[in-house]
């Protein structure tokens, strides 16, 4: 084995660094170093860190004297101290002759230092490491070749060579030749001839093997030809394995480094991202940036990014490299894809070769036309709701197998401009109310102004263009039985030739009479296939049209009816007709007063008070309309009636569904305690009959009207006001005004301002009521009226935030299944409710039951920590069993219910709101693993720490009702 002569012709007086005088004396750069500490060597330092340098006439002569006195050479000495190299290496089986043994000492030497600086040179190349040590390997043995070979699944693919045919050399089987014995037998030096059929290299002379450790297992060979045919020696053999392990450790540093790297720069480039696309408001501008950094991160050759409609239309928002035909395939297809996928998925995914791929579904003929090869796509989610906001997608030309990081950097992208979206998207929601108020406001100061039906009726479809898109308007005015149309505006040309006299109608005749007719408002994504719609005469039949209807109502009383209508199916949402309604609700009370104003200007001046009132009426009606919460909505009413009218008293009761009696909410005024009483059972009064007859009561002296009811201090003179506040269906309350003393009488005008005013708060009443019932649904599982999973996991994130010790119960039917089987859906949904039942009426007032999933139900028990909530389980396991006991009406039906529970406590078993959830589901699972029908807590489930995952909850199936 020859050492490479590296050494090249300088001049004397050249100064040579530490590494280079080594060369020179044919040691390691240790023994140099060594020597010059030892005075024995000769050496100049060159900065204040101590860094030397070596003349190269003092290094001939220092070696020249040695070799002449007759003592060891230097190169005898390796650093390890001064008994000769050539003694130490005859321990072996052979002499090794010196040049061998320092190219040894050199080669180890050379390997361990590309150990240690593979982390730095890996961060700028990632293959350098690599090939430097292949490379040493090959200079230090004179061998003909040196290569490495990393093992992927059953292949073995070349990573580094140096030598002579390098370029030949081609991936092969981990059970090629001498290659699959070195991974055989990871510890051996296994060595074969080339002459045989299964050689690597096809190289004349001998084949050396040695597996390269990894992490798990071996990394790969690292394979050796020679030119000679001899077996090794010991000694060789010893080098040959460290020479593997270094490489392993090289390979391990640079692997670490690479990835490191790899991974601090996705982190900067998506900290970029983030704060680029983070910065900006502007959708588009969002959705263009997003593409443009998904090009860069993934070196995309097309990108695009598409958003879901109302519908489940697709729209491309922005895009990089993609045709127009691809983008209206894409937007347009239905079925299986792999957008669809991915996004029942909810996470990335992507596919290589695309067209033929199972998952191309509608877009293959798409693909093939587009010319791409690869395609990944991410679901842009909202949360942890069920649908997607859109999705974003990559194209490759060529096959592009995406790695589990680029698809993790796919779903932070995602992930960013998901939030981004949404920011926007709050941002233009929030930018669209604030003109819908502006405009409702102006609508509402302009209104005042106007006296004439035609003037408010062109006010309104001024002002609705401005929120909502639309290409014909028209409002109607209800006479009699006509309805006429009394202003109309047509932006295209369908609409633009319209007449009173084509327009007119009956009340009940065609869409619009039906909505007068039924004082409902409707939205019809396609007017033309509407059987209850009127074609006007001189237009198409099967015209694409949708339309938004809206009654105006005043006093439970139809005025007329707003229309508009735009060209194309599915034109407005919902929100629309909700708008459209609110405006329809000022029109009403607009075109009232036009005709209370028409009235007036034949009365008197006293008369005239009646108008001011009416428009300051619609002044403060503003306030109560926008207004949800029913207490502040009611207590907002009192407080600004009672001024406006000047009333002693001030009463709202609402009627209690639970009993049918008036319920008193607010009651400011003198006499605040006697109005805040509940009603007796069978108590009749003013309010009472208000509230049968639905009609409102003006009452000038309450002494002596029979339908008051005198209070037990004795009789009272003064006048009342009570005024219904209907809901849809009747009256749902009263709202009571009192002037105490005799003489003080409400006028006609005030009582007929009370109506108007009970008129506007029934229709806030009646939103905050949908209002309510929406949230109440939204958080409620209708099948056994607790709270649902997803107000399961807001409650739980804010105990956690509320950082109060408290618990949860996690429980889980056994036995349930035969139920269902055995008896049908219908038995299992009411088995269910009555387990619900059971397990609150085992609860505490102040514990809170959810329904978790099918058979699954979660108890959070605040303020209770882990001593106490076992007992508070075994008690709701129980009332559980008890359902189907004895005296049940499942007694020999149903006889083996039982539950398991699995509890938890903050903060000893986990300080986040998953930590908890994992913690009690483990527990569960104990209960249930070890025979169902017991509780386990935390400390229970400790045991499966380290195979137990969080558990999707069972689907709930769909409410199953009798036939």
């Amino acid at each position: 084995m020859a050492k490479l002569d590296l050494h090249h012709p300088r001049p004397l007086d050249a100064t040579l660094s530490v590494t280079r005088a080594a060369e020179v004396l044919g040691v390691h750069a240790n023994t140099v170093r060594a020597w010059s500490d030892a005075g024995r060597l000769r050496y100049y330092r060159i900065n204040p860190r101590g860094d030397r340098r070596y003349r190269l006439g003092d290094l001939q002569r220092f070696l020249a004297g040695l070799d002449a006195s007759g003592h060891p050479s230097p190169l005898a000495d390796d650093g390890r101290g001064a008994e000769p190299a050539r003694q130490r290496a005859r321990s072996s089986d052979r002499t090794v002759p010196l040049e061998e043994h320092e190219a040894m000492l050199e080669l180890v030497g050379e390997l361990s230092a590309l150990s240690g600086s593979a982390i730095r040179d890996a961060l700028a190349n990632p293959g350098a490491p690599l090939n430097a040590a292949v490379q040493a390997i090959h200079l230090a043995l004179g061998a003909a070749q040196v290569s490495a070979w990393h093992l992927e699944d059953s292949r073995l693919l070349p990573a580094a060579s140096a030598g002579a045919a390098t370029h030949a050399l081609v991936q092969r089987p981990s059970s090629y030749g001498v290659l699959r014995a070195a991974l055989a037998a990871p510890a051996a030096v296994i060595e074969a001839d080339t002459t045989s059929h299964l050689s690597v290299t096809n190289l004349p002379g001998r084949e050396i093997a040695m597996a390269i450790p990894g992490d798990t297992g071996s990394w790969g060979v690292l394979l050796i030809v020679r030119g000679e045919t001899g077996a090794l020696g010991d000694t060789e053999r010893a080098l040959i394995r460290v020479a593997a392990t270094a490489v392993g450790n090289v390979v391990r540093a640079a692997s670490s480094a690479a990835g490191v790297a790899h991974k601090l720069q996705r982190a900067d480039a998506l900290r970029r991202v983030t704060s680029d696309i983070g910065s900006r408001l502007d959708l588009d501008e969002i959705l263009e940036r997003v593409v443009d950094h998904a090009t860069v991160l993934f070196g995309a050759d097309r990108v695009a990014a598409f958003l879901f409609e109302d519908g489940g239309q697709r729209r491309m928002a922005a895009s990089r490299g993609l045709s127009n035909a691809w983008i209206k395939a894409v937007s347009s297809v239905e079925g299986l894809t792999l957008g669809a996928v991915a996004i029942a998925a909810r996470r990335p995914m992507f596919a290589v070769h695309y067209a033929d791929d199972p998952r191309v579904g509608g877009l293959r003929a798409a693909v093939v036309q587009e010319g791409f090869d690869s395609v990944a796509i991410a679901p842009l989610l909202d949360g942890d709701g069920p649908e997607a906001l859109g999705i974003l997608g990559v194209y490759h030309d060529a096959p592009h197998p995406w790695s589990d990081d680029e698809l993790d950097t796919m779903a932070a992208l995602s992930v960013q401009a998901t939030v981004a979206i949404k920011a926007a998207g709050n941002y233009a929601q929030l930018a669209t109310w604030a003109a819908q108020l502006q405009s409702i406001q102006a609508l509402g100061v302009r209104l005042n102004g106007l006296t004439s039906v035609t003037d408010i009726g062109n006010a309104i479809a001024t002002e609705l263009r401005e929120l909502i898109d639309y290409h014909n308007v028209r409002v109607y005015r209800l006479h009699g039985d006509d309805l006429l149309p009394v202003a109309m505006q047509g932006r295209v040309g369908e609409y633009q030739d319209e007449t009173i006299e084509t327009l007119k109608l009956k009340f009940g005749q065609g869409i619009t009479g039906w909505v007068a007719e039924h004082r409902q408002p409707v939205r019809l994504d396609d007017a033309a296939n509407e059987p209850r719609a009127k074609t006007i005469d001189g237009t198409e039949d099967d015209l694409d049209e949708s339309m938004l209807l809206a009654p105006m109502l005043f006093e439970d009383e139809v005025l007329g009816v707003l229309v508009l209508s735009k060209l194309g199916l599915r034109q407005f949402r919902d929100d629309d007709l909700r708008l459209l309604e609110i405006y329809a609700s000022f029109a009403a009370q607009a075109m009232a007063n036009a005709d209370a104003t028409e009235r007036l200007r034949k009365q008197s001046a006293a008369l005239e008070q009646k108008v001011r009132g009416q428009r300051e009426l619609l002044e403060i009606t503003e306030s109560i309309l926008t207004t949800l919460d029913p207490p502040e909505l009611l207590g907002t009413i009192a407080d600004r009636l009672g001024q406006l009218i000047g009333s002693d008293n001030v009463a709202i009761e609402l009627v209690d569904r639970g009993h049918g009696r008036l319920s008193p909410v607010v009651a400011p005024g003198v006499d605040a305690e006697y109005y805040s009483q509940e009603w007796d059972e069978g108590e009749t009064g003013l309010a009472t009959w208000v509230l049968d007859a639905n009609e409102p009561a003006l009452v000038t002296d309450e002494f002596n009207d029979p339908r008051i009811s005198q209070p037990p201090t004795g009789p009272v003179h003064g006048s009342l006001m009570c005024v219904p506040l209907r809901g849809r269906e009747g009256a749902i309350g009263v709202m009571t005004l009192e002037r105490v003393g005799q003489g003080r009488v409400f006028t006609e005008d005030e009582f007929e301002l009370a109506q108007l005013f009970a008129a506007q708060a029934s229709i806030a009443l009646q939103n905050a009521e949908v209002h309510l019932a929406v949230r109440q649904r939204a958080q409620t599982d209708i099948l056994t009226g607790l709270l649902n999973h997803g107000t399961f996991a807001q409650q739980l994130a804010a105990l956690i935030e509320a950082a109060e010790p408290f618990s949860l119960v996690m429980l889980d039917l056994d036995r349930f299944k035969p139920v269902n089987d055995g008896m049908g859906h219908q038995a299992g949904d009411l088995l269910l409710r009555q387990v619900a039942d059971a397990i609150v009426a085992a609860s505490r007032e102040s514990d809170r039951v959810f329904r978790y999933g099918g058979d699954e139900f979660a108890v959070l028990l605040p303020r209770t920590d882990a001593d106490q909530v076992g007992a508070i389980a075994e008690r709701v396991r129980g009332a559980v069993k008890s359902v189907v006991g004895t005296g049940s009406s499942w007694r020999g039906r149903a006889r083996h219910l039982e539950a398991s529970a699995g509890t938890a406590s903050f903060p000893v078993d986990g300080a986040r709101a998953e930590e908890i959830l994992l913690a009690a589901d483990r527990a569960l699972f104990v209960a249930k693993r070890s025979g169902g029908g017991r509780v386990a807590n935390a400390a229970e489930g400790l045991a499966l720490t380290g195979e137990f995952t969080l558990q999707t909850p069972t689907p709930i199936d769909p409410l199953v009702t009798p036939a």
